[in-house]
Parts: structure tokens; sequence; C-alpha cells
């Protein structure tokens, strides 16, 4: 299949660790490569084993499609001086694993980039990835992992602080709950191979009980019977670890506070409006 674009990438720090080093169809169509210097961005493109190194942004504008993968505090600069070497009307700019989205005020939109952003979806073998941004940057974006067999999930503008806020709560903030569940068993006598396994498994209980009603997996007896839980075991929990006790209390109230009217659907909506 001949390729109608050629890609171009401006690249710092880990670009070779990073998920663009392993998507075939984009280093086939790979041109200039952009570094801090002409040394640098030779010695991205060996790693990637795919385009060739340059030591200016005009050597980017016949890529229609330019990819910028550099560290979060190096967007702005690198964004400005992009737009101040070359015409971006039409072109698409892909923004890869930040953390902002593509309405922040950039000078790439400012000239007439397409912007969008894509992250790998974490712990899904770099076969999902989530994007937002312009219309036809998507389309591009769709077509090109579609050729190596990975499926883009579009969100919508403005929505990613919702996508980053489920990816926290399923994995850094969670694990203080996990690692007090765990706790407490093995405080109680149980090994902790035991404890674990006790904990993994009742995770995806709720996890299956969750995917299969939603909301509904809780439910008003069960908030009642953890209330009366937390009132009649928090002092044996304090004296036998503070910590412990001030997890289990604080997490039931959240709990009973999340689950409460109004429902978490009109909650992701006053949220969306808000960031919108």
């Amino acid at each position: 299949m001949k390729l109608r674009k050629s890609a171009g990438l401006v690249g710092a720090g880990g670009v070779n660790q990073s998920f663009v080093a392993r998507m075939p169809a984009l280093l086939e169509q790979m041109g200039p490569v952009k570094g801090s210097s002409l040394k640098v961005s030779r010695r991205i493109a060996n790693g990637l084993r795919a385009g060739f190194g340059v030591d200016a942004y005009g050597a980017l504008e016949p890529c229609s499609l330019i990819w910028i993968c550099v560290p979060e505090d190096l967007l702005g600069g690198i964004a400005s001086e992009l737009a101040s070497s070359l015409p971006l009307a039409g072109k698409t700019v892909v923004l890869c694993d930040v953390l902002r989205d593509s309405l922040w005020p950039s000078p790439l939109r400012a000239a007439g980039a397409r912007v969008a952003t894509l992250n790998c979806v974490p712990e899904s073998l770099e076969r999902k990835f989530v994007a937002e941004g312009h219309p036809l940057a998507l389309a591009d974006l769709r077509k090109l992992l579609a050729r190596d067999r990975r499926r883009l999930i579009e969100i919508r503008p403005a929505t990613k602080p919702l996508y980053l806020a489920g990816v926290h709560l399923a994995s850094h903030l969670l694990l203080p709950w996990v690692a007090g569940a765990a706790e407490s068993l093995r405080a109680a006598g149980f090994p902790r191979n035991e404890a674990v396994s006790a904990v993994e498994a009742l995770g995806e209980r709720t996890l299956r009980a969750y995917g299969k009603a939603g909301d509904k997996a809780w439910n008003r007896v069960a908030a009642e019977r953890l209330h009366r839980a937390v009132a009649e075991d928090f002092e044996t929990l304090r004296r036998a670890d503070s910590r412990l006790a001030a997890l289990f209390a604080d997490g039931g109230e959240r709990m009973l506070r999340y689950f409460a009217k109004p429902t978490r659907k009109q909650r992701l909506k006053v949220m969306a409006r808000r960031s919108g």
C-alpha cells in the first residue's frame, strides 16, 4: 500500500521508550526527526530505526502529520518554536502521552494546526489508545492505528481530566484501599499470600458486580450494613491500627456520599459542563 502522507517527529526525553517506538505503521512513513540538536535528532532516528535526523524545524514543512513526543514541561516552548518556524495550517499535530488536552491555549492551534492528543490506555499492552482533538486529526489517527490492529477510543474535547481521573482512581488512588484490606487480614492472622489472594478475589467480585449492575451493585442494605460496621468496629480497629481505622471510616463515609443522590451520571454531566 502506497503511503499518501509523510510524518515528522519532534522528540525529547525518552522517545525510544515511548509507544511511538512500537508503532510500525507510523515508523514506516517517518521522515524528518527533530531533536534539541542534530546529534540528538540522529540518535532518536537511529533508536527508532526510522526517519532521519534534522537540525531545523523547517525540515518538517513537507510533513502533513507531525508528532510531538516530549516531556510535559518542554511542550509549551517546543510548540512555540514549531509554530514560529513553519506554516502549520491544515497540518495534523499529535501530542503524545501528555496530560493537557488539545484545547489548551497553544500556538499550534493559533497557527491553524489540527491538534489532537494521544495516550495509551494503561494495562492494554498498547492495543488501546485514547485520543481527543480536531475531528480530522482523529480520523488520521484512527486509520493509522487500525493498520496496526489497534483500537482508538475517542473522548470529547475538554474531558481529558475525567479520563485521567478514572485512570488514577483505578490505580494510584485505589492502592490505599487495597493495602488497607490486605493489612487488615494480615493483622487478623492471614499469611501475606492468603491476604492478597482474598483481596484480589473480593476485588474481582466487586468489579464483576459493577460491570453487570452499575451503581445498583451498591444498594441501601449494603450501605446501612457498612454504616453499622463502621460504628461498631471503629474502636477495635483504632486500638489495633489507627491508620486502618481512619481509612475504613473515611472509605465508608465517602462511599455513602458518592452513591447518594444525585446519581453518578448526573455528576459526570456537571463535571463535563464545568470542564467545557
